[in-house]
């Protein structure tokens, strides 16, 4: 009885051991051929725009604990969506973690544009984080970084840059 267990068991094994790998191969040979399309195309449709090009300005508050960004010439666009990249200091407890002093933080997000507005505003952005109406801000941030992908009406899309140093 015992030996007859042992051998349903390696049996189950090597049944795992061999779909496993197969669903492996499978998945790596099919991923191979795709990423380079992919990565041609998006090369061909992400154009770089100079902030001036959309009006783009980052501004922050007194304290600096919170940025926005505005786009004064929005005509044309369908969409936006923005990430906000900024180094911090670690938290204590990042750092009793084993954590580095330094840690990269971010914000992402979207916004749908309205064919009627003639510009766009974002909100305040904390930098840091929130919950409960109680906010706990990042320390030592020198500067944040703005990446924004701009989807125009025609499809075509464009990727736009600015840094603010704080």
């Amino acid at each position: 009885m015992f030996k007859k267990r042992t051998i349903q068991i390696v049996v189950g094994v090597v049944l795992v051991v061999l779909v496993a790998g197969g669903g492996y191969f499978y998945l790596a040979n099919k991923s191979k051929a795709k990423p380079q399309e992919d990565q041609s195309q998006s090369q061909d449709i992400v154009q770089k725009l100079s902030p001036d090009a959309i009006g783009l300005t980052l501004t922050s508050k007194p304290d600096n604990k919170s940025v926005k960004f505005a786009i004064a010439k929005i005509s044309g666009i369908k969409s936006i969506e923005y990430e906000l990249t900024y180094e911090a200091d670690s938290t204590a407890q990042e750092q009793s973690e084993g954590g580095e002093a330094r840690v990269q933080r971010g914000i992402t997000g979207q916004a749908q544009i309205n064919g009627s507005d003639s510009t766009y505003e974002s909100p305040w952005l904390d930098l840091g984080s929130c919950s409960r109406n109680v906010c706990h801000y990042d320390t030592g941030v020198k500067s944040v970084d703005l990446t924004l992908k701009i989807i125009k009406i025609d499809g075509k899309t464009y990727e736009v840059e600015k840094t603010l140093d704080l």
